[in-house]
Formats: C-alpha cells, sequence, structure tokens
C-alpha cells in the first residue's frame, strides 16, 4: 500500500502554536513572519509516527489556518520535479497530435500573421469557423488551443465578454477540467459575472 506525502503551509501561527508544531517533531522547511503571526510550511508523510498528531493539531486550528498537498513524493521538490518530467513528456505528445490537424496551424499561421498587421478584430474572426470545424471534428486539443488563441486577442481587445465566452468553450477540452475551471471562475469573477460561475457549479465543480 503507497501512502501519501503532504505539503502544509499553515498561516498565522502564534509562539504557543508554533511551539506545539516543534514538540511533535515537524521540521519546517520554511517560516515567514508576517503582522498576524508567523507562516511556516513543512512535509510529513502518513506513515510517519508523527502524522496523527500532527494531523491533530491541523484540525485543531480550523481549515481556513492551514493548506494541504498531497503527494506520491516526499519532498516539495521531488513532486516538481516529477511534474515537470511528466510535463515534458505531455507536451511532445501533444505537438504530435497537433500536428496531425493541418488547418490548425494554417489557420494560426494566417491569425498570427493578420495580428502582426495589427489587424487583431480580423485575427479573431479568423479562428471562429476553425473552433467550429475543430470540435465538430474532435480534434479537441485544437479547440483548445484555438478557443485560447481566440480569448487572448479578445483580452487583448480589452473584449473581456468575449474573453469569457472563449475560455468557456474551451473548458470541455481541459486536460485538468478542475484547474482550468477555478482559472476560468477567476475572470469571471472580475467580470462579475455570477451567472457563468453557476454553470460550473451545475457542471459539478
Amino acid at each position: 500500500m503507497m501512502h501519501l506525502f503532504h505539503h502544509i503551509v499553515v498561516f498565522s501561527l502564534n509562539e504557543k502554536e508554533k511551539r506545539a508544531f516543534l514538540e511533535a517533531g515537524v521540521e519546517f522547511t520554511r517560516t515567514t513572519k508576517t503582522s498576524r503571526g508567523e507562516t511556516v510550511m513543512f512535509e510529513i508523510g502518513e506513515d510517519d509516527p508523527r502524522y496523527e498528531r500532527v494531523a491533530a493539531l491541523l484540525k485543531s486550528l480550523g481549515a481556513e489556518r492551514f493548506r494541504d498537498s498531497s503527494m506520491t513524493t516526499p519532498t516539495l521538490r521531488d513532486w516538481v520535479a516529477k511534474k515537470v518530467a511528466a510535463g515534458g513528456e505531455r507536451l511532445k505528445q501533444e505537438a504530435a497530435v497537433l500536428a496531425q490537424w493541418e488547418r490548425g496551424r494554417e489557420v494560426i499561421r494566417q491569425s498570427r500573421e493578420l495580428l502582426k498587421s495589427g489587424k487583431q478584430e480580423e485575427a479573431r474572426q479568423l479562428l471562429d469557423p476553425a473552433i467550429a470545424e475543430a470540435i465538430q471534428g474532435r480534434h479537441s486539443r485544437w479547440a483548445s488551443v484555438l478557443c485560447r488563441c481566440a480569448a487572448a486577442i479578445s483580452q487583448s481587445m480589452g473584449d473581456r465578454q468575449r474573453q469569457i465566452h472563449y475560455e468557456e468553450q474551451a473548458l470541455p477540452f481541459a486536460t485538468d477540467y478542475g484547474f482550468a475551471a477555478l482559472q476560468f471562475c477567476s475572470i469571471v469573477i472580475e467580470r462579475r459575472s455570477a451567472s457563468s460561475c453557476r454553470t460550473l457549479r451545475r457542471r459539478g465543480v
């Protein structure tokens, strides 16, 4: 059975609370003094004999006082290295998939040329039929790329409503839907568009 490791960040510790963690055997990897106390970071595995005591201390603080990120490696550094390696392999795979649809590559090239000429609206409009084709043809990675390009152009034009439209179109094709949905919601919140956030809630995010 594989045990998980946890990267813990605890916020606003006073001296008494900090001492309780130290007495439990916790070794902080980083501490930062703030006006409200100290923010500390540490890592611990579920098979560590100190884990249950540390978990009880965290529970006593309340969920809003700490952030717990589960990992399959002992340290955050190892976890990041593993993610970077996996990301590199995924990029290679995605590049191979993207190379299979010449239409998408050509539209991106044409849109880029229009942008260089300062024709932002034309560059955006050029992407719309290609997005529809990508969706209809089940070219999911291209649908995501084209929607992101259109969203970026809309943002540069100051058209936040259209940016939200394209970001929402890209959501079903995200490799990590939960993360993409959080990004989308942050854009929506800036726009104060609660109705779009309700759409995400109906999808179960």
